[in-house]
């Protein structure tokens, strides 16, 4: 149940933060804001990398946020159509 509350509250911080952060005035540009987005996945692609060798609830926690996070970026370049 937490793996799927992962995938959704990603997909959910994705879906509304996108056009929430094209809104400040200094994350407008649009390669600014893809590097933000990039720089937010790499950061939770390095705190998986940190932890034990058997990852525990949280971190598989983390990588569902990421996926859903990640998927949302691209649901959104095929609606923008880019």
């Amino acid at each position: 149940m937490v793996l799927i509350l992962g995938l959704t509250g990603g997909f959910f911080l994705g879906q509304l933060g996108i056009p929430l952060l094209t809104q400040l005035s200094p994350f407008s540009d649009s390669d600014l804001g893809a590097l933000l987005v990039l720089v937010a996945a790499e950061v939770l692609v390095r705190l998986r990398g940190l932890g034990a060798a058997t990852p525990s609830l949280l971190q598989h926690a983390v990588d569902n946020i990421r996926i859903g996070f990640v998927f949302s970026v691209v649901l959104q370049a095929f609606k923008l159509g880019s």
